[in-house]
């Protein structure tokens, strides 16, 4: 009477048989993609209190052209947390988007800020991190069939 169940492993619509494609990847990540899930979600939490934080001194400076540059930097900030908080959520999902995504936002805003000088050092460590986190050797496996079977559909579509 007390048979076990035999599940299958969650495959994707096509039946192609990848992980990470259902809600509930978490327990298919490996330690990297989940370190990199924390840390991009760390980034998103610390980007939406410096929008935050612009937006309050917005509401304190009184009026003048900083006043707009404040609302102006708040508002890309407040662009800037959904993005990277969509992208995180993506790879927490084991989506290949999510981390094309944040690999983006990582190098493009990363390396410029590393090359700008010891002040912005701090803030451009901490995407490439996030960047670091996504390529290392165990990612890229569990990334691998996503990325194959994306290349496939992509020739598939070429006359």
């Amino acid at each position: 009477m007390n048979k076990k169940r035999e599940t299958t492993p969650p495959t994707t619509s096509d039946g192609s048989g990848t992980p990470g494609r259902r809600f509930g990847a978490w327990a298919s990540l490996p330690g990297t993609v989940k370190a990199a899930v924390w840390w991009w979600g760390a980034m998103t939490v610390i980007v939406l209190g410096f929008s935050i934080a612009a937006f309050g001194n917005f509401g304190l400076v009184p009026g003048g052209g900083d006043r707009v540059g404040l609302l102006m930097i708040g508002i890309l900030l407040a662009a800037l947390t959904l993005m990277i908080g969509w992208g995180t959520g993506r790879l927490w999902l084991g989506h290949l988007a999510g981390r094309a995504l944040l690999t983006t936002f990582g190098l493009i805003g990363g390396l410029p800020l590393l090359l700008r000088g010891p002040r912005l050092m701090l803030p451009a460590l901490g995407l490439l991190i996030g960047v670091v986190l996504l390529w290392l050797p165990a990612s890229q496996r569990y990334f691998k069939p996503q990325a194959k079977a994306a290349r496939l559909a992509r020739k598939r579509m070429k006359p």
